[in-house]
Formats: C-alpha cells, structure tokens, sequence
C-alpha cells in the first residue's frame, strides 16, 4: 500500500513564479525592442511609427556582408555540430575512442566560450603557437604573416569555435537522450539482419534520438546567430557579424543608433524564426527519405572513411581544447616570446600578480552573482519538481511538454532581442544597475540548464524510500530534507555547478541589466581580448576558466565527504 504524500498547494506557486520569471522579462523585452525597431521612443523625441530605422538598416554599410558572416557563422555551426554529432554516435560510440571523449566531456562543457575562444585565438593566429611550430623551417617566415586566419569576412574561424563547442554539449544531451532507447537491442537486431553498424544508427537509433534533442539543436541555432562575446574576440571586425553591430549600436552616444539597433536586433530573432522553421521543414524532407530507406533493404552506405573521420574529430576537438588551455596557461607566464620561438624566451609571475590584484572586484562580482543565481535557480526547480510530483501522485495530469518550452524559452529567444528592452523599461523605473536586477537576468539562463540537469534524475527518485521514511517519522519535511535532498545530493550540487558556469559566462545580461556598474570575469575577459596585453589576457581567461572548474570540483568533493562512512553513496 503506497502512503500518499500531502503536500501544501503553496507548492503550486513555485511554477507560476518560474513561468513568470521568464515570460515577464520576454515579453517586456520584446515589446519594447519592437516598439523601438518601428521608430517609437519618446525618451529621444520620437513619437511616432515609422520604418526609418528599417531603411537606415537595409541601408547601413555593410549590411550585406554583416549578413553573411552571422548565417554562415550561425547555420553552419548548427549543422556541422549536428553532422559531427551523429557521425560520432553512429561510428564511435562505445569504442576507445569514444572513452576518450566520455572521459573529457566534463572538462570540455566546463571551459567558458569566451576563454577558449581567447585560447584558440592564441592558438592558430599568425602569431600564435600552429604557426610558430612550423616556422621557420617549413613555413620560412621570420615574422608573422599577414594573413587573415582569425576575424575573416565570412565567419570561418568563428563557425569553427562555435562546432567545437556546441558539440559536447549536444553530446551531453544526445546522452540523456539514448538512455531511453534499446541502443543494444536496435544494434542486435539490425546485425543479425546483415545491416552495416552505421546503416543501424542511421535508419533506427538516430531517427528516434533527434526528436529528444531537437529543442537543444534549435538552442545552438539561436545562440549561434545571435551570439556577441566570442564574435567580438574571434569573429570578423569591419564589418561584425549583425549581433555584434547591434550590440555597437546600442552603446552608440548617439541614442538614435538605438533605433537602429532595435530593428537589426528584431530582425536577428525574425532570422532565429526562420532558420528553424527550414530546419524543422528539413527533418519533415528528411523523414520522408528515410521511411523510403528504411524499407529499401539496402545494406550499403556511401560515407568515406567514417571512422578515421570520427576519430580525428575526437583528438582535434579534445586536443585542440587541452592545447588552447595550455598556450594560455604559458601566455600568462611569459615575459619575453617573440616569433618564431616556440617557447617563451623568459618567464614572469609578473602578470599573474599585476592580473589577481585587478581581477579581485570582478571574481568577487562574479562569484556572488553566481552562487544567488545558481542556489535560486535550484530551489525554484526543485520546487517546480515537487509540485510535478504532487499533481502526479493526485493523478492530476501535467503537461510536460510544454512546460518543457516554457524552460527553453529564454534559450531559443536571442539574448540581444530583448534584453536591451528589459534594459529600457527597468530604467524608465530606475532598477537598472542593481544587483538583484543582475541576478534575476542570470536567472533567466540559469533556471533552463538546472532544470534539464536535474530534471530527469529528480523524476526518476524511488518514491519509496519517501514512503518508508514516512511510516517511521511521520513529518513529510523532515523526510524530505533528511532522506530525499541527501540522497539527490549529487546531481542537485551538479546542477548547481552547471548554473554557476552559466552564470559565469552571461556577457549581455551583465551589461545591459549591471548599466556598467558591475564588472564580471566574463566581460573584463572580453573587453581586453580585442586589444591588450595577451598576458593579461591569459590570466584573466584562465581565471574565467578556473573560477567555475572550482564549483564543479567542489560538487564532486562535497557528496564524498558527506559520505565518507556510506561508500555506496559516493558513486
């Protein structure tokens, strides 16, 4: 007999606070931006609709080939991470290999995007260490070359940075994903039947894993058209991609720019929109190709060299991420290097000094923003959690799906379409530059990851053990704080881990909502990487990088000494 649990309908209202977290901050934002983008802004003098700021757009120098690096840059990273991604579940999974990328992908997720795209800068620039390898011996060249490897016009360099580090995370997700399918018995079953092990993946297994990634591959899709701090340090200059020179035109003195910038950042998100209407017109095409395959009993598939191309893709992505950590850990050490040495010619704490006594006002900003964000995003979750289960267990039917877009809203809505309006209607009302107006736009993009980290494990707890502690005790709260948080107590400091790392790594939010006042690693980092000094550039992006590595370390040290008599628990 199976004890019901009553719980207070106060839970009820952790949902409507969550929900209106993110709805409130959209869709102020977004009617702000619209307004804005048609010529409405009586702060400047401009009471009237128009589509002035639309031609200035079409108009503006540039445009076109601003244009051009935010697609390809955008679309072709999304594409390429997913290609990348089936072609190494569909050749790799389960190989040695593949035990090399299981075993780095938490360190891989961990690396904020600004640091390594400041890493990988160092990396392949003309001057960096690819090119001083090779020189002079094979290359001849004495002194860089000017060559336009990163910041190229069509957003290579930018698209690459982009696949290298949206690929582990749709890995991760990928993951999550499988653990619901019969992997072994589709790859059994289609084996016996003399199908090829790539021909199984592609005509069973991953036509059922993408629809359970779908909403993270329109994630990266959105993130990729829209995203500004890697595109400042790695991306194309004159002109940016279209992010980057909404982002100008918003911090332009000149507050009709602001105009401007709203229509160029309303037509980011109508891009955002289309790109993932064709690529969802794309799996429909898709679908109708393979059920034709499916049943053409074809055994033979026409990829070139799949599994060296899995594997150079593992010990390039893997590698390239170790070798850019390390030419930034050398960097901050240096005191002399010139090109074309391979290694430093003299060496310096110098930096590392200079680097921690400035860097202490923004690692304390970061920190603290960080840890309220990631501790109120978990406690909201958990809350959402409880009162899923409470209406499960009342046999009241919830509808997860949606509740499931609702979280990733704030992840398919570029951050620059209406974060700048969150930016003007919180001044209109003088909160900007508060700090817990930066924290709840922290909030916005911490409570999605902890709640997809910690939402399939919360759901899958034994509710048993919840009963039996109930028969002892007899207090609802006690069992819950004393039996079901410590047995949860892992995966709920993971996913505080993982909303401290992306809290880290917010640039926009810090910006706009902080109205400059707040400093963080993230955006110190960034606002250095275009010009100065790559020492203190190193150390201020290993510091980046260092900063959430500790809160991960800690989420796995902490269960192990909490249970350092229990061993089981450990695990």
């Amino acid at each position: 007999m199976r004890i019901r649990l009553t719980l207070p309908n106060r839970l009820s209202l952790f949902p409507i606070v969550t929900s209106t977290c993110f709805l409130s901050a959209i869709l102020i934002g977004l009617f702000s931006t619209w307004t804005q983008a048609f010529g409405y802004m009586p702060s400047i003098g401009s009471n009237h609709f128009s589509l002035e700021p639309w031609t200035r757009l079409f108009t503006h120098p540039g445009f076109v080939n601003s244009l051009k690096a935010t697609l390809v840059s955008g679309i072709g990273a999304t594409l390429l991470s997913l290609s990348i991604t089936f072609l190494l579940f569909a050749v790799s999974y389960q190989t040695r290999f593949w035990r090399i990328l299981d075993q780095t992908l938490a360190p891989l997720l961990a690396i904020p995007h600004a640091a390594f795209a400041i890493g990988f800068m160092f990396l392949v620039s003309p001057s960096g260490w690819i090119m001083r390898l090779f020189s002079p011996g094979v290359t001849g060249f004495d002194i860089p070359p000017d060559w336009n490897i990163t910041g190229d016009a069509w957003g290579i360099s930018l698209m690459l940075v982009l696949v290298l580090k949206e690929v582990p995370f749709l890995v991760l997700m990928s993951l999550g994903g499988l653990g619901r399918l019969d992997v072994r018995g589709s790859l059994a079953v289609g084996r016996s039947l003399g199908y090829h092990r790539v021909l199984v993946w592609v005509k069973i297994i991953l036509p059922q894993l993408y629809p359970r990634i779908r909403l993270s591959l329109f994630a990266i899709l959105a993130y990729s058209l829209s995203v500004v701090d890697i595109a400042q340090i790695i991306g194309p200059t004159v002109p940016p991609t279209l992010a980057v020179q909404v982002f100008r035109w918003f911090n332009d003195p000149d507050l009709v720019s602001r105009l401007l910038g709203a229509s160029g950042a309303t037509l980011i998100l109508l891009l955002v929109v289309i790109a993932i209407a064709i690529l969802y017109l794309l799996e429909l095409i898709v679908q109708c190709f393979l059920k034709r395959q499916v049943t053409s009993g074809n055994r033979h598939f026409c990829v070139l060299f799949p599994n060296l191309l899995s594997k150079l893709f593992i010990i390039a992505m893997v590698g390239i991420s170790l070798t850019a950590i390390t030419v930034l850990l050398i960097w901050s050490f240096t005191w002399r290097w010139r090109f074309p040495d391979l290694f430093p010619g003299s060496w310096s704490l110098r930096f590392w000094s200079k680097g921690l006594m400035q860097v202490q006002d923004p690692i304390w900003n970061t920190v603290k923003t960080g840890i309220t964000a990631s501790l109120l995003g978990v406690f909201l979750v958990i809350g959402c959690l409880e009162n899923e289960l409470r209406l499960k267990r009342a046999g009241i039917h919830t509808n997860t799906p949606t509740m499931l877009w609702l979280t990733y809203l704030p992840l398919l809505i570029p951050q620059i379409a209406f974060l700048f309006g969150v930016q003007v209607t919180l001044a209109a009302f003088r909160l900007d530059g508060h700090w817990p107006s930066l924290v709840w736009s922290h909030l916005l993009f911490v409570i999605p990851y902890v709640f997809l980290s910690l939402g399939p494990i919360y759901r899958s707890y034994d509710q048993r053990m919840t009963d039996v502690a109930l028969t002892l005790c007899g207090s609802p709260w006690r069992v819950f704080y004393r039996i079901k948080l410590l047995i949860l107590l892992k995966p709920i400091l993971f996913a505080f881990a993982i909303g401290f790392s992306v809290s880290v790594a917010q640039y926009l939010p810090t910006l706009f909502m902080g109205a400059g006042r707040f400093d963080t690693i993230t955006t110190e980092a960034v606002n250095l990487a275009s010009g100065s000094d790559r020492r203190i550039v190193a150390v201020y992006a290993l510091c980046q990088l260092l900063t959430p590595l500790l809160i991960f370390l800690s989420a796995l040290l902490i269960p192990r000494f909490v249970f350092r008599n229990r061993r089981e628990m450990q695990g």
